[in-house]
């Protein structure tokens, strides 16, 4: 032990036997620095100071520590006085008597209730700042503000003469603020306390046999009261109010940062479990696996995408928006081409209104051996004036579809339109002109429109919109959502003979 811990120790040791043998004395003893405002070897939530800082503030330590006196039976003392509604007495602590006492935090918070009740909100609201500061928790605080609302309503209902309901918000108040002690006797001495504090009877029963015993001059008194007990009212509600403001977002930020995290880890073990099976698919074949997670589509559209395509004898596949989906597609549709009996391979184009994205894709389609396969076509946007009037900035892909129903015109066409873009960055309903542009040049087509990122409000209205357009143009339509982890949704356009 070091010489300054053995000088501690002496000093805490010839301290406690002078209080011992001093006689009726009922105060503890306490090392502490009157440097802080708080306990020695105890600092403030999120400070940090470098030892070797000669700017950073200066900390007592042990050896600087005096000894400071503290009533060990402050803290019970006041529990009582506020479980009797003794406000003035609460109030009376300041926070020198607090400072260095072990349980300043809850003292600190009784007495700002002291003062709520007593009409002082700028004390109580300094004093439920220190509490805070002193490691009061958000919910003692939160507790006893709210206890202190419905000893008002009590002490309002106790000048109106209703009984019943006044005792019933001070058992509420004494409840609310977790006393831990017999509610319905500590509520008949918190009622008795609040009625002499207002200058009412005991037995108060109604407001008419409360008027009988009452001089008028009396009467303007309680009028006087009845007036500051609602200032006090709504002065207490609107700071119980903001301070459930305050843990409400307090409570949304957490429940964020919580999704956040968990969405996180979920998505690196994804991650993980997709690097594993690309080095095994390479390995074994030479191919790696394309990223399916973040911007790309996710694993659960790719195996419903490719359902779709073994299930469907589709003849045309056209994609707004290129990427992991492209690949996909192009790879299946090779895969297919030969179970098309007597037909020619399904045609697949695709569309990408960004160079780096159409270049990305372009090389991945290169290392799958697949760029032949597709007809990779940079469109940039360009203003697309649709028939409900509203101008979108859509992929200049007009003259290409144009070209392909020329090509592979023939009666029962079958298609595919995926539709992944562009961003929703772009506008409002900015994929909303997929849909009309297809019918434009595929007139008696039957088409399959798979909309992604279907969790979204936009795509949701959009596809609305195309039903809407479908009914108008004397087609069939109809709408099947899949659950996914963006979700999807399949939109099936047929003439009336084809349903």
């Amino acid at each position: 032990m070091s010489q300054s811990a053995h000088h501690l120790a002496a000093v805490i040791d010839k301290n406690k036997k002078r209080n011992k043998n001093s006689r009726g004395k009922k105060n503890k003893q306490r090392i502490s620095s009157e440097q802080l405002p708080f306990p020695m070897g105890e600092q403030p939530t999120g400070s940090s100071v470098d030892p070797h800082d000669a700017s950073a503030p200066h900390y007592a330590t042990a050896t600087e520590a005096r000894v400071v006196p503290y009533d060990e039976n402050l803290l019970e003392r006041a529990r009582t006085q506020w479980q009797f509604g003794d406000w003035e007495s609460l109030a009376k602590l300041d926070r020198d008597t607090l400072q260095h006492h072990p349980d300043r935090a809850r003292l600190a918070l009784l007495a700002a209730a002291g003062h709520q009740q007593q009409g002082d909100t700028g004390t109580a609201r300094q004093l439920i700042r220190l509490a805070q500061d002193w490691g009061c928790s958000k919910r003692l605080v939160s507790q006893i503000m709210v206890a202190g609302v419905y000893n008002t309503l009590g002490r309002a209902a106790a000048l109106a003469g209703h009984s019943p309901r006044m005792l019933q918000h001070f058992q509420a108040a004494i409840a609310t603020g977790g006393s831990g002690g017999d509610v319905r006797l500590l509520s008949q001495v918190r009622t008795s306390q609040q009625l002499a504090q207002l200058g009412l009877p005991e037995g108060l029963k109604t407001p008419q046999s409360t008027c009988t015993t009452v001089h008028v001059s009396r009467a303007v008194s309680r009028g006087e009261t009845v007036q500051a007990v609602a200032e006090q009212l709504r002065a207490q509600s609107a700071q119980v109010a903001e301070e459930m403001k305050r843990q409400s977002a307090d409570l949304v930020n957490v429940r964020k940062a919580l999704e956040q995290t968990v969405k996180n880890e979920i998505l690196n073990a994804t991650k993980q479990i997709e690097a594993f099976l690309g080095i095994q698919s390479y390995i074994n074949g030479g191919d790696l696996l394309p990223d399916m997670h973040g911007w790309p589509i996710s694993p659960d559209f790719a195996l419903y995408l490719i359902e779709l395509l073994e299930a469907n004898d589709y003849d045309l596949v056209i994609e707004f928006g290129s990427g992991t989906s492209t690949v996909l597609i192009a790879k299946t549709l090779t895969k297919a081409a030969a179970r098309r009996e007597g037909k020619l391979p399904a045609r697949h184009v695709a569309f990408e209104h960004l160079e780096e994205y159409e270049r990305k894709t372009l090389s991945a389609l290169r290392k799958a051996g697949l760029a032949d396969s597709v007809q990779l076509q940079l469109a940039p946007l360009e203003p697309y004036a649709a028939e409900n009037g509203t101008v979108y900035p859509y992929y200049s892909c007009q003259d290409t579809l144009a070209q392909l129903a020329l090509s592979i015109h023939r009666d029962g066409l079958r298609v595919l339109v995926m539709v992944d873009g562009p961003p929703a960055a772009t506008g409002k309903h900015a994929r909303y002109p997929a849909v009309p542009l297809v019918h434009a040049h595929f007139v008696g087509a039957q088409l399959d429109v798979l909309l992604d990122d279907y969790i979204r409000d936009d795509e949701r209205q959009i596809a609305q919109l195309w039903l809407v357009d479908i009914n108008r143009w004397g087609l069939t339509g109809r709408l099947i959502e899949k659950k996914m982890e963006k979700d999807a949704c399949l939109v099936y356009v047929r003439n009336a003979g084809q349903c």
